[in-house]
């Protein structure tokens, strides 16, 4: 072998060994940022899915048009068609049994504890008079009194917090169901433009074909659908605020021993823990952290390649290129080329661990007694 020979054989082996690094340290550190900002979610780039695969992708959402939240009931009319109106019923069934299962979790008004609290009362005065009588310097008689006043304030708390939680479920009633009616016109329109919307696929190819090739045509879909997302967007803040806000002040109410429940959660079925949305924004920062660093060490390198490339084919396939209108992936497409050339080099074995599983394998050890 002549020396030119020896020297491409080295930069084919730098070479891929960098490729194969290159990449897995990009996958490592977009794994190790989402991880440390525990907030990643993939909820916004599903939601913007386009192209064929696009509701594929939007039904791993929750409640991916709103629909819980914006309070529509779908019913069917005397033809058989679906209609939908906007009926928070459903919304204020569910605070309603939040403030039940908040007065049973905090125990909020109960005899019990302010009994518990008048009996403490009484001890620190007490302890404050013996104090005083003996003039025992040891004892913080204005700690004990600023206690005693803080109990008798917790006390007059604890007597209206059964009131208090009725009336924080009102306001926040009233303000959903005003909210909803001052936009009830809007929201029924925005939903109109989703019939618009799926029309195109609905009325046949040729249908399709135009609204995909006709500039005017096609930036009009681009625009309904952008308009959609942005009022959708808005509208679900606005709302998710309230809930907030009532969850907030409901667990607020709790004061003295109360305090050191942990909050109590509303129950929200557009966002419950382990929905699919919530399950994927827990596996894609781990997905990325281990792939990058089995493809840093050079370890299991073709099984993390597989991994890898099918992560880059969905993210692709969420905005297609042939799509009018879509996000670029070309980053992602070059990524992927990558990856199937470490896994197709087998790249592992140029300076990474499977160099030593790959000679284990094929050169099994002949030691004899």
């Amino acid at each position: 072998m002549n020396r030119n020979t020896k020297l491409n054989l080295a930069m084919v082996f730098v070479a891929l060994m960098l490729l194969r690094v290159v990449v897995g340290f990009h996958f490592f550190t977009e794994g190790t940022v989402k991880l440390r900002s525990g907030s990643f979610t993939a909820e916004y780039f599903l939601r913007s899915a386009k192209g064929p695969m696009a509701p594929v992708f939007q039904s791993l959402l929750s409640d991916e048009e709103g629909r819980m939240r914006l309070c529509l009931v779908e019913y069917p009319d005397q033809q058989g068609f679906l209609r939908f109106e906007v009926n928070p019923d459903f919304t204020f069934s569910l605070w309603d049994d939040f403030v039940d299962q908040s007065v049973s979790y905090y125990g909020l008004g109960s005899q019990a504890l302010e009994a518990e609290w008048i009996k403490r009362r009484a001890e620190l005065a007490e302890q404050i008079h013996e104090a005083r009588a003996s003039q025992d310097k040891s004892v913080d008689t204005g700690l004990l009194e600023a206690e005693r006043e803080q109990l008798a304030r917790d006390i007059e708390m604890l007597r209206v917090q059964i009131e208090d939680a009725e009336l924080i479920l009102e306001a926040h009633q009233e303000e959903l169901a005003d909210w909803l009616n001052q936009n009830r016109v809007a929201i029924m329109a925005h939903f109109g433009t989703q019939e618009r919307l799926s029309g195109f696929d609905k009325d046949g190819n040729s249908r399709t074909l135009v609204a995909r090739d006709v500039d005017s045509l096609r930036e009009q879909v681009d625009k309904i659908r952008t308009d959609r997302q942005k009022e959708l967007g808005q509208w679900n803040g606005v709302v998710e605020a309230i809930w907030d806000s009532f969850e907030g002040r409901i667990n607020g109410l709790a004061v003295g021993s109360q305090q050191s429940r942990d909050p109590i959660s509303l129950h929200r079925p557009f966002d419950q823990e382990n929905s699919r949305i919530k399950v994927i924004d827990r596996f894609i920062p781990w997905f990325d952290t281990i792939v990058g660093a089995l493809l840093i060490l050079g370890l299991f390198t073709r099984f993390a390649s597989v991994a890898a490339a099918g992560f880059l084919v969905s993210v692709i396939a969420t905005q297609p290129p042939w799509i009018p209108g879509t996000v670029p992936t070309m980053y992602q497409t070059i990524e992927l080329f990558a990856i199937i050339v470490i896994f197709a080099t087998s790249a592992g074995r140029m300076g990474g661990l499977d160099y030593f599983l790959s000679n284990n394998s094929h050169n099994p050890s002949t030691e004899s007694e």
